[in-house]
């Protein structure tokens, strides 16, 4: 199996390991060589949690036999487990250099180890003033340590200033045709932090650098990192242009299968209420109107309070239900695209574990390029996916180049045009059949090959760039923000992982916490009030999950006899005035 490429600069991070997850960790962990930090943990357990949030299309409830069946059949997946290197971990890192070179990155690694006592931040912002800033087309980020794979080792190169090391990049010309340039650059100037690899400089590569988050970032660490190039471009803007003047409003379309996500989908439509009626207060909203997909093929009680289409599910006779019943999905969609009457020229993708935390601007600007959050186990770029795509593309064969241009997305959440939607979602419907119905691509994309699907789906009708948005969705504990940065706040909270505290509020991945929150707890609706984490947790997210799952609540009429019997009562007398969620019918065919 090939090796992973971890960051050696951190300690091990066990991911929220649930019981289903723990015969696909096993296997993951046994791989490892070197330390792992937590976002490649998450990388680690992707495969299995995305088993998980299936395990809600089962008709057992929650049944852990079933869940554990569906890890063991993730585990046959593991070799699919995507990888990143950054430059401690320079032993396994690509175009891997000479066998001196790997030498001294495994003496690095071994230095890396050594834990330092982080300075205060004020001597630390002292200390990275001493040197002359890169200039502004570096595009430098200081207390920043971005992944990529290496194309020049820093072990063996040294600059005196950051500015040096991004010439370095930008100059950078590959000893091969077909290697890697780069486009990534990191610099270690804080002489305390950086340890052994004071001023080191580490060139690297790095496939979508805007839409993958750093390896580490803060005052504790010493690199300063940067991106050139045309990769340098960000990706998406939350604000209108002043000189585009249009409003490009947008229908959101959220797919769900039934009774597992039932209550999951009147939290998500309580929400989408409460940001819509926010939104509608400027003349620039961009949020329409809403739909539910039930692509179960029969009308629940859910069609009485929120607007619903009513797909078929996939006929047996072309995938049988019990195998993968996800790909009802891309057929209800492409229903829906075909019966559509929507008056917004945009669509957005969601999902019933998405709360909107703010009114969603349109991620789709002037040249209306595809908007989508990115998910870093999705890696079309990787060896050994290539050959596989190339099965799916018209004249079955890809180059790299080619295959970096596939974005690392899904189907949600992301924006399209109405137009591309038709054009898209009918390949999207063949193409995921045909993956799942091809040996090799069932067996490495597993779980996620309907994500994949969606992505080479673009591909082939000719989209060679979506703006990738990794502030647009966060998924806690593993987020625990608000935003990412100044100007960059969430939109979607997604809550899709276990969060486990201990009663002085650390985090316990890897085993059951004093207090914990876990979709899949509630196959049936969860109680009003949802006890808060404790008092000295510090992730804010987590916080904001379980305060917007309990404001939603509180606000749907007779959540409590609901919460009892698992079933909307027949007639409500309980009287909110402050409720936003709709009483009467409001289904729509």
């Amino acid at each position: 199996m090939k090796p992973f490429h971890t960051s050696s600069s951190q300690g091990i991070g066990l991911g929220n390991v649930k019981p289903q997850q723990v015969i696909t960790i096993a296997v993951c962990l046994a791989t490892i060589v070197t330390l792992v930090s937590l976002n490649e943990l998450q990388t680690l357990i992707a495969s299995s949690d995305k088993a998980a949030d299936h395990a809600a299309y089962l008709p057992t409830h929650g049944d852990w036999r079933t869940v554990e069946q569906i890890a063991e059949r993730a585990v046959q997946h593991v070799e699919h487990l995507p990888t990143r290197t950054h430059h401690g971990n320079s032993v396994f890192a690509v175009n891997a250099g000479t066998e001196k070179d790997q030498q001294a990155g495994q003496q690095q690694t071994i230095k890396q180890q050594q834990i330092l006592k982080p300075k205060p931040a004020t001597e630390v912002m002292k200390e990275s003033s001493d040197y002359p800033p890169a200039p502004k087309e570096c595009n430098a980020m200081e207390f920043t340590e971005l992944w990529g794979d290496v194309v020049k080792w820093g072990s063996s190169f040294h600059t005196n200033t950051p500015g040096e090391c991004c010439e370095a990049c930008l100059k950078h010309t590959p000893a091969k045709h077909s290697a890697h340039k780069c486009n990534v650059w990191v610099w270690c100037g804080i002489k305390e932090s950086c340890g052994g690899q004071y001023r080191e400089c580490w060139l690297k590569h790095l496939v979508h650098p805007r839409a993958t988050k750093p390896a580490r970032e803060g005052p504790e660490v010493g690199w300063t990192s940067g991106i050139v190039g045309p990769d340098a471009e960000e990706h998406g803007t939350d604000e209108q242009d002043p000189a585009d003047k249009k409003v490009r409003k947008f229908h959101i379309i959220t797919t769900a299968q039934g009774d597992l996500v039932h209550w999951q989908t009147r939290v998500h439509y309580y929400w989408y209420l409460k940001q819509k009626e926010e939104c509608d207060k400027s003349p620039t909203c961009e949020m329409g109107g809403f739909t539910r997909l039930l692509h179960s093929g029969t009308p629940d009680d859910l069609v009485d309070e929120i607007p619903t289409f009513v797909a078929q599910p996939l006929p047996e006779s072309v995938v049988p239900h019990e195998y993968y019943p996800v790909l009802n999905r891309p057929y209800a969609l492409l229903q829906w695209v075909q019966q559509a009457k929507i008056t917004e020229e945009y669509v957005m993708m969601s999902e019933p574990d998405h709360i909107f935390l703010r009114p969603l601007p349109n991620f789709m600007k002037k040249d209306d390029r595809p908007a989508a959050f990115p998910f870093f186990y999705i890696e079309p770029h990787k060896d050994e996916n290539i050959p596989i795509i190339a099965k799916f593309v018209p004249g079955g064969s890809l180059s790299r180049s080619d295959a970096e241009t596939i974005a690392p997305m899904g189907n949600s959440p992301t924006f399209l045009s109405m137009t591309q939607m038709k054009q898209v979602i009918p390949l999207w419907q063949n193409m995921s059949v045909a993956i799942f119905k091809d040996k090799e691509a069932n067996e490495k994309w597993g779980w996620v090959q309907e994500m994949y699907a969606f992505t080479v789906s673009l591909f082939v009708i000719g989209v060679r760039h979506v703006d990738l948005i990794l502030h647009m969705m966060a998924q806690p504990p593993w987020d625990s923000r608000m935003a990412m940065g100044p100007g960059r706040p969430y939109y979607i909270l997604h809550y899709t992982y276990g969060n486990d505290y201990n009663a002085e509020g650390k985090h316990t991945p890897g085993k059951f916490g004093f207090w914990r929150f876990d979709k899949r707890t509630y196959a049936k609706p969860p109680p009003r009030r949802l006890g808060d984490p404790p008092d000295k947790m510090q992730n804010d997210m987590v916080r904001a999950l379980i305060s917007h799952i309990n404001e939603a609540t509180e606000n749907i009429p007779c959540w409590d006899e609901y919460y009892k019997t698992g079933q909307i009562a027949a007639t409500c007398d309980e009287k909110l005035p402050n409720s936003i969620y709709p009483t009467a019918k409001r289904h729509q065919p």
